[in-house]
Parts: structure tokens; sequence; C-alpha cells
């Protein structure tokens, strides 16, 4: 079992030392951390609670072009698909 622990903990220090993971990180925070994007996230699920679908597809269209939502979400994906490899690598 300590030989497990220690692969995973090498396999984990590995990941965090990828540029696409350190990128997804430091976006994440960002994106976390932006009040003007957490205004919007609000704002968004008050017009659904609302029922103002017209209105919350603007802001939707707004929100998702943002370029901080834009790259958080390119480098969320790239993080996923090499997450999905060491998973079907293990599977295997």
């Amino acid at each position: 079992m300590d030989e497990i622990i220690k692969l995973t903990n090498e396999l984990r220090q590995s990941l965090m030392n990828l540029p696409e993971i350190k990128e997804f990180l430091k976006l994440k925070e960002l994106y976390e951390s932006n009040q003007d994007l957490a205004e919007m996230r609000l704002n968004i699920a008050r017009l659904t609670k609302d029922g103002k679908d017209v209105e919350k597809k603007n802001l939707l269209d707004i929100y998702n072009s943002h370029p901080l939502v834009v790259n958080y979400n390119a480098t969320k994906e790239e993080v996923y698909r090499i997450l999905e490899t060491i998973k079907n690598i293990i599977d295997e």
C-alpha cells in the first residue's frame, strides 16, 4: 500500500508541474476572484429564478465571451483531456 501512495504522490507532483495544469490553476484563481464575473453569475441565477429567459440568454452570451471565461474553459478542457488519458492508461 505504501508503494501505491508513493506512486500517487509522484503522479500528483508530475501533474502539478505540467504547464497546462499551472495555467489552469492560475486562471481558476483569477476566474473565482473576479468580482465582475461573480456579479454576472449572481444576475444569471436571479434571471433564471425570475424566468427572464431573454435577459438571461443575453447576459450568458456576454459572460461566456469574457476573455477570462473563454481561457478558463479552454484550459479546463485541456486538463480534463490529460486526466482522461491518465485514467485510460490506468484502466488498461
